[in-house]
């Protein structure tokens, strides 16, 4: 496949999106889990939890993986044991197998989303990867707007079995395309050592890739401030009913797929990333200091929080690109690895986030997501400015 198709940036844009659509669409579906497997509500959610510390694990070693054997097997290998884990998630006969299978699938689906990045990285330079990388995020950022629509649909003509033999199909589907339509972008090397901790002390001595690290970790904590109080809010608070909340999280989803196409468009035009980085870095905190100022007017509806969470939103679509292409100019020999310190540091600070607003809820209350978005959005622009101000010479 040329890979300056449409199709190959589908292609690379669906293993990009195999983790957030593992995830989202199983949401509508614990109430039926519950009753199927007799599982409590903390158990339901451990189906997360578990996909996501199987993810956070995997993703340290896929990128060194594919820095020594190249990008394609590492991926096939990743992609057929999603396939293997889905099937088993779908024939689960209890609670613990199921969760034991959702761990195995985070671990698989690390290679996918990961190596994505990687390939990108491997076959474009300059404004054209920005192009490439943002084209990307708009085919990845598809797959939670349409993940809990697609997986109520899938509950409507079966249970929650269907949804986990859905996205293991997902597995083979993306497993016979890579297979037959992607071709290796990373020659393996032979005689090399795969070395983890020499590729990391390589990729972390290089300033520019640790802080662009930082700033899509900062980025990523900031949308998990909002993400894991969404629900609370909106239709706690607000009273949002099912329907509008999920229009509203489309919204959200929707904004970061303008920002990607704003910068992909600005990147077409040779417009230096410096430029939208400025933009998005500086309007993303402002966005969030404008929601924290309504709520404490005492605007607590719908039509005043909305607006300015969507354009953090739009902000995070523009900035996210651009740091990672910068995050990953400057180590095309360990390019595997520096992506997988990017999603390591984004899964790692969405975490701490959520964790953060959670536990800030009792003394903050409503305030404490809108607060976790403008520290979050905040730390970025401050890490940006200090891995863009030239480093004092000795």
């Amino acid at each position: 496949m040329r890979t300056d198709s449409l199709g190959f940036i589908i292609i690379l844009g669906a293993l990009a999106a195999l983790p957030p659509l593992s995830i989202d669409m199983g949401l509508p579906a614990f109430g039926s889990l519950q009753q199927s497997l007799g599982a409590s509500a903390g158990q339901a959610t451990l189906t997360l939890s578990m996909f996501m510390l199987g993810f956070g694990a995997a993703q340290i070693v896929v990128g060194p993986l594919s820095d020594r054997y190249g990008r394609r097997p590492v991926i096939l290998s990743g992609l057929a044991l999603y396939a293997f884990s889905g099937l088993g998630c779908a024939l689960a006969p209890s609670i613990q197998i199921l969760l034991s299978f959702r761990l195995i699938a985070g671990l698989a689906a690390a290679a996918s989303s990961t190596l994505a990045l990687a390939v990108a990285r491997d076959l474009f330079e300059g404004d054209n990867a920005r192009v490439k990388l943002s084209a990307i995020a708009t085919v990845s950022t598809i797959a939670p707007m349409i993940a809990p629509t697609l997986g109520g649909i899938v509950l409507a003509v079966g249970d929650w079995r269907f949804i986990y033999a859905l996205l293991g199909t997902a597995g083979v589907i993306q497993f016979c395309l890579v297979w037959r339509l992607l071709s290796e972008t990373r020659p393996p090397q032979p005689g090399s050592r795969i070395n983890i901790i020499g590729r990391y002390g390589a990729v972390l001595r290089v300033r520019r890739t640790v802080g662009y690290a930082l700033v899509n970790a900062c980025g990523s904590a900031g949308m998990f401030s909002y993400i894991s109080a969404s629900s609370a809010i909106l239709m706690g608070r607000m009273g949002a009913s099912t329907f509008l909340f999920g229009l509203l999280f489309a919204a959200t989803s929707g904004g970061i797929m303008l920002g990607a196409r704003i910068n992909a468009a600005l990147a077409h035009r040779r417009v230096r990333p410096a430029i939208p980085l400025a933009i998005a870095l500086t309007a993303a905190p402002l966005a969030a200091l404008a929601g924290l100022l309504l709520l404490l007017a005492g605007y607590v509806q719908i039509e005043t929080f909305a607006p300015p969470v969507i354009l953090f939103c739009v902000c995070r679509g523009l900035t996210n690109p651009n740091a990672t292409h910068a995050a990953l100019e400057q180590v095309a020999s360990h390019a595997g690895t520096a992506a997988s310190l990017l999603g390591c540091a984004q899964m790692l600070g969405g975490a701490l986030a959520g964790a953060a607003v959670a536990a800030s809820a009792p003394m903050l209350g409503i305030y404490s997501t809108s607060i976790g978005m403008l520290v979050c959005s905040s730390a970025a622009f401050l890490t940006w400015r200090w891995v863009e101000t030239p480093a004092p010479q000795t």
